[in-house]
Formats: C-alpha cells, sequence, structure tokens
C-alpha cells in the first residue's frame, strides 16, 4: 500500500470541505454529486477523510448555528489589520505564560455549520502543538512582547514559542511560525533560538526566524549571529552578518544568500517579498493571515514561481490579483474559504 503524506491528508481534509459546504448548497445537483463521486472514489484517502468528516458532522446536525450574527459582524473585522503600530505594552513575558472585496455568496445555514466543522477538524492538531507554547499567535495577529532579560520578541501570525530563562540560560524554541528578535547583549549567557535542527546563538543583534514544515531560515537585520544544526549537511556553524539569510529544507544543501537589511522580517510592515518562490509557499504564507481555508485546486498555478512584494493586509485581494496574472482565479464561497481554479 502506498504511503500517504501529510500534505496529500491535509488537502483532502480540505477539499473534504469545499465539497461539504458545496453539497449542503446544492444538494439536488445532480452534476455536482457525480463530481463528489469521483474525487472520493479517485483515493483511499479521499475516502477515509470523507468518511470521518461525514461521520463528524452527523454528530453536530444541521441545527442553526448560535449567535449566527457575531459570526457575520467577524468576518467583516477581519479585514482590519491587526498589525501593532507600536512597540510592546505588556510586562516582560516569563516562561509558561499564556497570551492569548467581492460580496461573498452567503452560505446556508446547514453549509456554515459544515465548514466550521471542516475547519476544526483540520486545524485540531495545531491546538495540541501550541499547548507546549509560551506566546501564541492567532490568525493575522502580530504580537510584541519584552523578555526576561529585556529583549524584544515579535511573533508574526499563526506562530509559536517555548522560552527557557533560568540558571544563565537565555532561549527560544520556535515551536512554529515567524518571530523577530532584538537581543540584549550579555557575554556570560548567550541568547540562543532553537528551531527544528537549527541553532542560532547570539550576543547582542537583530534577527528573524521562521520554521513553517521542514524550512528553516535565519536573516539578520544587524549583528551578527552563528547558525548550527543538530545533525545534516551543516556540519559546522555557519556565521552570518547583516542581511545575510541561511535557508535550511528538509536534508538538502543549506541555501546562504543576502538581502537588504531592512527586508528582513518584512511581515513587520504588512510585506511578503518573495524571490523566485513558489507559488504555493506564498499562499502557505497568506493563510496564516486569512481567518478561514485557502485550497489551491490548480497544482499548475501553485508550481509557478514569482516574484514581488506581496500585502500581508488584505491577503484575498493579493491572492485574487495573484491568481489573475498567473493563469488561474480565485472564487470566493464564503468569508471563511478562498478556491484557487483554472480558468
Amino acid at each position: 500500500m502506498t504511503e500517504t503524506s501529510d500534505r496529500d491528508r491535509d488537502r483532502a481534509e480540505e477539499e473534504a470541505a469545499v465539497w461539504l459546504v458545496r453539497l449542503s448548497e446544492a444538494p439536488e445537483d445532480i452534476g455536482l454529486r457525480e463530481g463528489f463521486e469521483a474525487w472520493r472514489a479517485a483515493s483511499e484517502v479521499n475516502a477515509e477523510i470523507w468518511a470521518r468528516t461525514a461521520r463528524a458532522y452527523d454528530l453536530v446536525g444541521k441545527a442553526a448555528p448560535r449567535h449566527r450574527e457575531h459570526w457575520q459582524t467577524r468576518a467583516a473585522s477581519r479585514r482590519t489589520s491587526r498589525f501593532p503600530a507600536g512597540g510592546p505594552s505588556q510586562p516582560p513575558l516569563r516562561s509558561r505564560q499564556r497570551l492569548g472585496r467581492r460580496s461573498p455568496r452567503r452560505l446556508g445555514i446547514g453549509a456554515a455549520a459544515a465548514l466550521a466543522l471542516c475547519l476544526v477538524i483540520a486545524f485540531a492538531p495545531n491546538l495540541l502543538l501550541r499547548a507546549q507554547a509560551d506566546m501564541v499567535t492567532a490568525t493575522a495577529e502580530v504580537r510584541s512582547a519584552v523578555l526576561e532579560d529585556g529583549s524584544r520578541l515579535l511573533l508574526a501570525p499563526q506562530s509559536a514559542v517555548a522560552l527557557r530563562f533560568a540558571g544563565g540560560v537565555r532561549e527560544v524554541r520556535l515551536i512554529e511560525g515567524e518571530a523577530f528578535f532584538e537581543v540584549v547583549s550579555d557575554p556570560a549567557a548567550p541568547f540562543r533560538v532553537v528551531a527544528g535542527d537549527s541553532v542560532t546563538t547570539v550576543l547582542g543583534t537583530a534577527f528573524e526566524v521562521r520554521r513553517m514544515g521542514d524550512v528553516e531560515q535565519i536573516a539578520v537585520q544587524h549583528g551578527r549571529v552563528r547558525v548550527a544544526l543538530h545533525d545534516g549537511p551543516l556540519s559546522s556553524a555557519t556565521a552570518l552578518g547583516a542581511g545575510e539569510w541561511l535557508r535550511i529544507a528538509g536534508t538538502g544543501e543549506p541555501l546562504r544568500g543576502q538581502r537588504a537589511p531592512d527586508d528582513v522580517a518584512a511581515w513587520r510592515r504588512g510585506e511578503l517579498i518573495a524571490r523566485d518562490r513558489p507559488v504555493s509557499e506564498i499562499v502557505d504564507v497568506l493563510r496564516r493571515y486569512h481567518s478561514g481555508a485557502i485550497l489551491l485546486q490548480d497544482q499548475a498555478f501553485a508550481a509557478q514561481r514569482v516574484s514581488g512584494i506581496y500585502d500581508l493586509r488584505n491577503p484575498a485581494k493579493t491572492l485574487e490579483d495573484l491568481a489573475a496574472a498567473h493563469g488561474a482565479r480565485l472564487t470566493e464561497i464564503s468569508p471563511w474559504l478562498l478556491v484557487v481554479t483554472t480558468r
């Protein structure tokens, strides 16, 4: 039996969510039903995920969702930027502290419940992962904090860190997402950031660490850092200076490059700067800024490589423009579901 990857399962869960919404909206559409049956029969994982989704939806039932007016109000408010205008306003963060376009078609009552359920099924694993964290951000949320040693931390959307500050140790573990650090120098206690297989050590500097899936990237705005791996092709520590970055992807050879120091952690001003990156990677970032699901059904579009500056403050409009420029089309099924298809 062919082993199913996490990416295949994630794609099947997203597609199951789309089918459940569409079938709930048009239960008498014979063509839609035939398309669904073809999708379900296309792979064992599709059939498995659908059975689990349908079983859970049966338990929820098709009762009208409570607080629907509140949902609609939140849908409008999600278009408002949540980037902080100034510096941190809260007291120093300590270990184990928890921190908390086109008019869309209106979903039917059953479809809204179906979509809400599918989003819970798709994203519940992240709740368990984030239980390990001392600081977590939600979708489209950027949070600033002062650490116990006076260093400053800025956490990008859908990111999580765990802290260890005791006995002369200053360590932050990036569980997922992106973080920007401005470190207070202390030669007696080097500041370390652990992200997957990489360990970044500094005395005093400003830099970004990103961890998304099996890809890790470190970029320095000013100062110097030293990056080492627990194991793998980077056998010895590598020093990075202002504007330099290092990208580690799986077991492949690490990539190193140079950029303008001001471009490091451009998400702090609501921008994504991409140079020869696949569209799928751009969409992965946009998902962290969109309060809902984004489904890529056009794999040719997903594989195209692009360069540009993309607006993170309005992910739906950014995705619509990106699709239009590269031969695809964005359909907004609801404020919570965007689907990219071929034209």
